[in-house]
């Protein structure tokens, strides 16, 4: 008799513990990517010279960099780009996201970037929640005109190779 109620009591056990496993899965955030090459970007939420929705940037392509000043890794990240991509300055706008709104450093900016790049301060976060970023510096270069992205992912893997077959 003792051994039929162990057995009942693992069987009853088994099946908590399964429907609890099937709860907790059911719960758990699964973030997929949700950018893909040929789509559309998300909606970006800015305040920039460029306009809240940089559509007033007017090169072929815009590469949109998710940055924060503070972040060495962003900034060393952003000086190799600004070098690599002179030859396309003539293709290629760059708006540099940050969700910083006071004490961002223009100091820092005037020395790793040109004349020609845009500051845009992400409104209350919405635009790095929209993109789903979760590591910087993340960049997104797209068709200025479609919206489509034609290159996603960080910064600091994008080599020159890469830029210009993207571009050109």
């Amino acid at each position: 008799m003792s051994l039929y109620f162990f057995l009942l009591s693992l069987w009853i056990m088994r099946n908590l513990l399964t429907l609890a496993l099937g709860l907790l899965l059911c719960m758990t955030n699964a973030d997929a990517q949700i950018l893909r090459i040929g789509e559309r970007i998300p909606a970006i939420d800015v305040d920039s010279s460029a306009g809240s929705d940089l559509k007033l940037v007017d090169k072929e392509y815009t590469c949109l960099i998710f940055m924060h000043s503070k972040s060495n890794p962003s900034i060393e990240a952003i000086r190799q780009f600004t070098e690599l991509s002179t030859p396309l300055r003539q293709k290629l706008g760059i708006v540099l996201l940050t969700p910083e709104q006071d004490g961002f450093e223009e100091e820092m900016l005037r020395k790793i970037t040109t004349n020609d790049t845009i500051v845009a301060f992400d409104n209350d976060s919405r635009t790095f929640r929209n993109f789903r970023v979760s590591y910087i510096p993340f960049a997104v270069i797209y068709s200025t005109q479609t919206r489509k992205i034609v290159w996603f992912g960080s910064l600091a893997q994008l080599d020159e190779s890469e830029i210009h077959s993207t571009i050109e």
